[in-house]
């Protein structure tokens, strides 16, 4: 069948070395590199395909801008101005009502009394505050607060849940608003 010998070795040497690299010949060893696998084909990623990147240490993104809502919340003092969360809000005798003005600067009062600030969304009354009441004052920071019949506002931070009036009176200095933005326990 074969013409020459030559030519049948060269048939057999070809059908060992095929044999050697076949998979389904696992024991039959070679000294030939085995053949470098292909990578897989790239995916195009995915919308759903969830992000492994680190978390970005950029500034994250303005929060929407929404308007500082001062109304009336009830309190054991009876009706007072609170935020939209329910937070009893603060003047102090310090500050200057006409025209409005603020006092508490330093850190130590910044720490305790939190100014109310109005982003660009401004300020709005909500139920039982009357719109005209309410104002805005550029601190020196040049931060803009909320005020309510001329008086800086302010949140109190040990107050913890709304309703907590833990600031009224503190150092004679410190006083809840009635919705009207009137000092609530005045002396008369």
């Amino acid at each position: 069948m074969f013409k020459s010998l030559p030519t049948m070795v060269w048939v057999i040497g070809a059908t060992v070395a095929v044999a050697a690299l076949s998979p389904a010949v696992g024991n039959v060893a070679t000294t030939a590199p085995a053949p470098a696998a292909a990578p897989p084909p790239a995916q195009p990623p995915t919308a759903a395909a969830p992000s492994k990147a680190p978390p970005s240490k950029a500034k994250p993104s303005t929060p929407v801008d929404e308007p500082v809502v001062i109304k009336a919340g009830t309190t054991k003092l009876g009706q007072v101005a609170v935020d939209a969360e329910g937070f009893t809000v603060y003047m102090s005798i310090l500050d200057g009502r006409d025209p409005s003005k603020s006092v508490c600067r330093s850190e130590a009062c910044l720490a305790a009394w939190k100014p109310v600030y109005v982003k660009k969304a401004g300020i709005v009354a909500g139920a039982g505050v009357n719109q005209a009441k309410l104002g805005t004052l550029v601190r020196p920071d040049k931060d803009i607060q909320a005020t309510l019949n001329g008086w800086p506002l302010y949140r109190f931070v040990k107050d913890k849940k709304p309703g907590d009036v833990l600031g009224e009176g503190l150092k004679g200095t410190w006083h809840v608003l009635s919705p009207e933005g009137k000092r609530l326990n005045a002396p008369r």
